[in-house]
């Protein structure tokens, strides 16, 4: 079942202090628009920087420690995610299809993990995101809405289609559906899967029986906490939503400005296990780290 809801304006006591901007020693690094991992384990955070083809890790206090990447050997990353031991699981393409390198933490390649027994309604499947939890791997096709769960060594465990899975509410949204593309995309402590659509201004909950919550702008990240609330990045009105595990509005914070706590354009969203959220956001302004705190 999906089901729909809209924010209410009720604000719990939550506390989103700015932090700072990801940097190195010459200042804050202007990206646009880049994917964002955690590594919850060792609270780092990687940077995929799709248009300069580098992958760049940052401490628990904003600097660079280490980057790889900009060689291209292992194709056009991407997207990437972490495992417990601090190795790393790399998406990228080459000429033809895509390939998943498992990679020590320095990005030297280890093996390549092959998709197996992946049934024929899931291929061909060209992933363009990739996630990884408690022994599963999460991919995810965007244009054609589908995901597919393996375990660690690539074997086919289950599968959504997602266009199978929502139903548009009016005829305009069915039009639009037609040509939709998922933009956020993680997954919670419990392994329910995360998603955003735009242009259906809907972010869901992929659970065994799916809920959706939304009534959103244009929206873009999403991720959970371990206490099951939800951030939603909302590029149009340039904010950050909290909802809280019951789907309830929280807060949101952000907003369009020039000021180091506001935000332009904020896509792509990661939490680490201190209650840090990296938001990734336009006109080079890098990847803003706010603190969450509930009192």
């Amino acid at each position: 079942m999906i089901v729909g809801y809209i924010p209410s304006h009720t604000h719990a006591a939550v506390e989103t202090p700015f932090l700072y901007h990801l940097s190195n020693f010459n200042g804050p690094i202007p990206y646009d628009w880049v994917q964002l991992s955690v590594d919850l384990q060792r609270n780092e955070v990687y940077v995929v920087d799709t248009r300069e083809g580098d992958i760049r890790i940052f401490n628990e206090k904003g600097m660079e420690i280490y980057s790889f990447g900009d060689d291209h050997n292992l194709g056009s990353v991407f997207d990437l995610a972490v495992k417990e031991d601090g190795s790393l699981l790399v998406l990228s393409r080459k000429r033809v299809g895509s390939s998943i390198h498992h990679c020590n933490f320095r990005g030297e390649h280890i093996a390549e993990i092959q998709l197996k027994n992946v049934p024929v309604e899931f291929s061909p499947f060209l992933p363009d995101r990739i996630v990884y939890r408690d022994g599963l791997i999460y991919l995810l096709n965007k244009s054609g809405m589908r995901i597919i769960v393996t375990d660690a060594n690539g074997l086919f465990r289950y599968g959504h289609n997602v266009k199978a899975l929502v139903t548009p509410e009016s005829d305009e949204k069915r039009k639009k559906f037609r040509d939709a593309d998922i933009e956020g995309f993680s997954v919670d402590k419990d392994g329910n899967i995360l998603l955003t659509i735009p242009t259906l201004f809907r972010a869901i909950q992929l659970s065994p029986e799916g809920q959706a919550i939304g009534g959103f702008g244009i929206v873009g990240g999403i991720v959970a906490d371990d206490r099951g609330n939800y951030y939603v990045a909302d590029r149009l009105r340039c904010v950050v939503m909290i909802y809280d595990k019951n789907f309830k509005f929280v807060k949101e914070f952000g907003f369009r400005g020039l000021r180091e706590h506001n935000l332009v354009g904020p896509k792509d969203l990661a939490i680490d296990s201190q209650g840090r959220l990296y938001v990734s956001q336009l006109r080079r302004r890098g990847v803003s780290v706010f603190k969450i705190s509930f009192n």
